[in-house]
Formats: C-alpha cells, structure tokens, sequence
C-alpha cells in the first residue's frame, strides 16, 4: 500500500497564504501550521499558548495567558506599568515593556469603569485591565499581531460566530388546484402573456369520430390554450377526471402560454 507523502511546513504556509482562512485546512494541515507557529517563536505546543477562534466567518488563532508567560521569558521582556486613568468612564492602563537587547514599547489595556462598579467586581475590572495592558505590550514587543484572549473576551458574540450557510433559494411553489371549490387559483402573468378566454364545451370534448380523448390530453391541450380552458374542462370534469387534473398541476401549468409560476 502506498501511503500518501505528509505536506511539508512550507506547504502548508502557502496554503494559508493563499486561502487566508485556517479553516480552509485540513484537521492534520491545522495541527501542523500550530506546531510551526509555535517552533517560530519558541512556544511550547504542548501548553497550548494559542488557540483557534471564528472571527468574521474566518479560523485564526489567538494568544492565551501562556503564550504571554513564554514570551517575556524567551525574550526577556521586563514589564512596566506607567500610569493609570480614569476618564469618561473608562480605565485606562499605560505599560511599557523593555527586552534584553534593551528594545523599548509600549501600549495600553482600555477597559469600561463605570461609577458604581463596587467591591470584587471593580477590583477584577482593574485587574484585567492591567492583564489586557501586560499582554498587549508583550505581543507588540515580540513583533505579533494575535489577538489575546482578554481582547477575544470583549468582541459580541456575533462576531465570534461562523456565518450561516448560504442556502439556495427553493423553487417558487407550485399553485395547486382547489378541489374544495371545484376551481384553479387564478394564474400570474407577466407583461404581455395574458391567458386566452376559455374554449366552448365542444372545444374541450374533442374526439375523432365521436370518440372522447383520454382526460390527461384533454388537460395538456386546454393547459395549452390558458388557465381559462384549463379551468373550464375541470368544472365539467368528472371527480375521478378531476383527480387526474389534479395529479399532472405541475405538468399542466408548465404549458400555460405567457404565465409564469407564483412565489409564496
């Protein structure tokens, strides 16, 4: 048994690159792009650093706290928080991070502070928003675009949602013949196509020689002339002829000249 050659690193990058959606990818393709992302910058995959998100109807990763952790440790990254503010009801944290080659950056962490946050609650409010800071800074620092999962946390639930499928419209119904009322529904023209005016009784009872055609081509024949003829052979019609009419509505309102079928 041949057993099919597994898709180097550099396959699977250009296969992101080009797709540029993770869930383009194969079950295997998505485990082996996590482990490169992971060797490319020392994380440790068996901590499970990043984790897989659907943002805006696409598969991307985003940091979690360890990836965070490993980050400062790798680069020696030193944290400091600069200030902090409270304004228009927001809490503002300022963190400034320095590597061990002596490389300087710095962001925020922004969180909503209202007035009457109170006790454990606004304590974890401050809490995350230094967290959010921290992490932000060390990201940026060590040249990566991820999301943090204190950012994940705050966009709607919308938005972390994979889109609905698009699904094909259904074909318009069908009318179907009332056979309470003994009547067909009227049909829909379009433009110019207007049914005719129905045939005479002798118009719908054709036969050679005296002889009286099978019900199913007497319909296909009125059908053929407009919904009038059509209708007028079924109120003449006996019940089981009716039934007949009845079983070939698809059939006979295809023939309709100049009519088109409705939309529910």
């Amino acid at each position: 048994m041949t057993v099919p050659a597994k898709q180097s690193t550099g396959d699977i990058m250009d296969a992101v690159i080009v797709k540029g959606d993770l869930s383009k990818l194969t079950a295997d393709e998505r485990v082996d792009y996590y482990n490169a992302v992971c060797k490319s910058i020392g994380l440790n995959p068996l901590t499970r650093p990043l984790e897989f998100i659907t943002l805006q109807g696409k598969l991307v990763l985003y940091a979690k706290r360890d990836c965070a952790d490993q980050l400062r440790k790798i680069n020696g990254i030193s944290l400091e928080i600069v200030s902090q503010e409270i304004n228009d009801d927001l809490l503002t944290v300022h963190v400034r991070a320095t590597d061990r080659d002596g490389r300087k950056d710095e962001d925020l962490g922004v969180v909503s502070f209202p007035e009457m946050l109170r006790g454990e609650i606004r304590a974890n409010t401050i809490l995350k928003c230094v967290t959010k800071a921290k992490r932000r800074v060390t990201l940026s620092i060590s040249g990566l675009g991820f999301l943090d999962e204190t950012e994940v946390e705050d966009i709607p639930a919308e938005a972390k949602t994979p889109p609905k499928p698009t699904l094909p419209k259904p074909p318009p119904h069908k009318r179907r013949f009332d056979l309470s009322t003994d009547q067909l529904p009227p049909p829909a023209t379009t433009g110019a196509g207007v049914a005719p005016p129905a045939p005479s009784n002798a118009e719908t009872t054709p036969g050679a020689g005296g002889a009286r055609m099978p019900i199913e081509a007497m319909a296909r024949e009125a059908a053929m002339r407009g919904h009038d003829a059509l209708a007028a052979l079924y109120r003449t019609s006996s019940p089981i002829d009716k039934l007949k009419i009845s079983d070939m509505q698809r059939e006979l309102e295809a023939l309709y000249p100049g009519v088109e079928p409705e939309d529910d």
